[in-house]
């Protein structure tokens, strides 16, 4: 259970309640707990949670910008399900912000290849685990630390706008709960991606990157 967070407490505390209710509610979603059209109330959330409204509706409001649920004036927050097609057209902007952020990111830093080279290793283990969800951590860590490194703050921040730690975990959940190798070949993926980096090949990067983005479209175009 998740503990109690008092209304007066810091920011910072509610911020990762938020995140940690987001990410039980997008496993609802995802698993069909919640079906599409069923009505999400804070009031009961708060209590299951055991926090504040606030948070509640924090989470709300980011699953709502992911697509996920929608609020309507008298009737409340709802489920949508999975837009897939939305889903679809987010990852090809996702795409070209990523191909920027490497040209703005070049030359490339041996701290930034170390870094990279740190998550993948991460990930490796969190497959040899059989822990998708620390996967999925990592992964998303990786591709936010890659905008970090364009240096456009601007990026960064459209990057957490479409809350792509929401987007990004709905999609990976559904690869590694789906057949065709699961997140193997995303982690082969992200290996020759680092080698790419740490041999300073801007054109071999970029390329790198549109596979493992392409790849993900590829699993959504399915649907």
């Amino acid at each position: 259970m998740i503990a109690a967070v008092h209304p007066m407490e810091p920011i910072s505390q509610r911020t990762c309640m938020r995140d940690r209710i987001r990410d039980v509610l997008v496993t609802r979603i995802l698993d069909g707990t919640y079906p599409a059209g069923m009505r999400l109330k804070e009031l009961t959330l708060a209590r299951e949670f055991g926090v504040s409204q606030a948070p509640i509706r924090e989470a709300l409001r980011e699953l709502e910008g992911s697509g996920l649920v929608k609020s309507e004036r008298y009737r409340g927050t709802r489920v949508r399900g999975t837009d897939y097609q939305e889903m679809r057209e987010s990852y090809e902007l996702r795409g070209l912000m990523e191909e920027r952020a490497l040209q703005l990111a070049a030359p490339f830093s041996r701290k930034l290849a170390d870094e990279l080279t740190a998550r993948t290793r991460s990930m490796a283990s969190a497959l040899e685990h059989d822990n998708p969800e620390r996967y999925i951590d990592e992964a998303l860590a990786y591709h936010r630390r890659l905008i970090e490194a364009s240096g456009n703050q601007t990026f960064l921040v459209v990057w957490d706008f479409l809350h792509w730690n929401v987007r990004g975990r709905v999609v990976l959940r559904r690869i590694a709960q789906a057949g065709g190798g699961g997140l193997k070949p995303f982690l082969d993926l992200h290996r020759a991606l680092n080698s790419r980096i740490r041999a300073g090949d801007l054109r071999g990067a970029t390329d790198k990157v549109r596979a493992i983005l392409q790849r993900v479209t590829d699993v959504l175009s399915r649907d």
